[in-house]
């Protein structure tokens, strides 16, 4: 899985998998979460949106467990 950093205040880099479709999300101040059958379209939106934070919140968060 490939990671890369984002602009945010609260998260630090991201990584996807297109073959599982599986997506990892690292913290500046806590552990790493990953998150699971998270549609392509969905983390495209997450990398392209202007609050990273925001939308995780909003659309990831709770919504696709392990």
């Amino acid at each position: 899985m490939k990671m890369e950093a984002v602009k945010s205040s609260a998260i630090d880099v991201v990584g996807y998998d297109e073959q599982t479709h599986k997506l990892r999300v690292s913290f500046r101040h806590d552990k790493p979460q990953e998150f699971c059958h998270v549609p392509e379209q969905t983390f495209s939106a997450f990398i392209k949106s202007r609050s990273k934070s925001r939308f995780f919140k909003r659309n990831i968060q709770g919504c696709f467990p392990c």
